[in-house]
């Protein structure tokens, strides 16, 4: 039974209180899994004393479940704390609660030695990290409850600190490859941008299932960077003189829950104007696809790509004397987004094909 109240709690119910339509509607305000919903994150006070930030949080026993949503920091320290000390021997704070039959029956909140000791209905908050006896300025939340909650996924959040960081809420991708679970974390810090131009950054996880930046252009009305093969998750602007993230310069954009691998459109052999691909002349992609080159007689073909109007980029030849025609030569290779192509002829009669397939609807626009 917890007789200190940790952050000024309001718990909803208390023993013997009585029930209105007005509670109703608070009991439900955020609260859906057991888990901590909204804040709850800890910050070095000093050498053994942490806080703990305001929290909304539903909890319970087997039996019992209250939702309690605190309004100021809680100081923990072997003075405050139900149980344990803040130290490399009991580095993991958790959450706790069963049901009494008095009206004072707040949160608990202990650190214990290891998450694989805490108990059944623990909720995990987080573990403090040391340097020999030295308590650090981060926390670890790799551990902590995960709300399998959907609108929470991989949400992108601003800190309570002073800082060029952002929180991404934990969550599930699916990788080409994998199922990948990315746990909640700090990323950062964002590069202030160095003119009176403001920036669009977006935060994204890419094919690895890992969380990364991608910074924009800073220009008088900036537009976001390419979406491509991102999982992109929000979009954040920057202004010359930030010193913080801030929760409205956070724009959430998430598109759950697979990350974007393409699907092929359909083959043409013509460009963006229906005219038919020829070689010695310059395409422009529009979105990611694959060139098939194809030389039918004695003629030799070469590719190359490159992000200017002359790709110098050589991906390889074909030739020689045909036998027959169940014996064509063929070139295939990659070009990305925005990248320029061309196949070239040195020499031989101009008995070829050339066919584009795009990932996506993209086409091929001739320079």
């Amino acid at each position: 039974m917890g007789v200190t109240n940790h952050g000024n709690q309001d718990i909803t119910y208390n023993y013997h209180e009585k029930a209105t339509a007005e509670d109703f509607n608070k009991r439900h305000l955020d609260i859906r899994l057991k888990g901590i919903y909204k804040g709850g994150y800890l910050t070095k006070a000093g050498g053994s004393e942490i806080t703990l930030s305001p929290f909304v949080l539903e909890i319970g026993d087997d039996s019992e479940q209250i939702s309690s949503k605190s309004s100021a920091n809680a100081t923990l320290n072997s003075g405050t704390l139900d149980s344990g000390t803040i130290s490399s021997a009991t580095p993991v704070i958790v959450l706790r609660w069963a049901f009494a039959e008095q009206s004072d029956n707040f949160v608990e909140v202990h650190a214990i030695d290891s998450v694989d000791n805490a108990q059944d209905n623990d909720v995990i908050v987080g573990k403090c990290l040391f340097s020999g006896p030295t308590l650090s300025t981060e926390f670890d939340y790799t551990d902590r409850t995960f709300l399998n909650v959907q609108d929470l996924f991989l949400k992108v959040e601003a800190t309570t600190a002073s800082e060029m960081y952002a929180r991404v809420r934990a969550g599930r991708v699916q990788t080409s490859s994998a199922g990948v679970f990315i746990s909640e974390q700090k990323v950062g810090p964002f590069a202030v941008p160095g003119s009176i131009n403001s920036r669009i950054d977006l935060v994204y996880v890419d094919s690895s299932g890992s969380i990364a930046i991608q910074q924009g252009a800073a220009a008088p009305s900036p537009s976001a960077p390419d979406y491509s093969g991102k999982l992109v998750l929000a979009e954040v602007r920057l202004v010359n003189g930030d010193t913080n993230i801030v929760q409205d310069r956070i724009t959430d954009v998430r598109s759950f829950i697979t990350l974007p691998t393409g699907s092929f459109g359909t083959g043409t052999d013509k460009d963006s104007e229906n005219n038919s691909l020829v070689v010695n002349t310059v395409y422009k992609a529009t979105s990611d696809g694959f060139v098939v080159a194809c030389q039918e007689s004695d003629a030799q073909l070469s590719a190359y790509t490159g992000i200017s109007i002359a790709p110098t980029f050589f991906w390889g030849s074909i030739g020689g004397v045909e036998k027959n025609w169940d014996n064509r030569h063929q070139l295939m290779f990659p070009v990305a987004k925005d990248e320029y192509w061309k196949v070239t002829q040195t020499w031989g009669p101009n008995t070829y094909w050339l066919r584009w397939r795009p990932l996506g609807s993209g086409g091929c626009v001739k320079q």
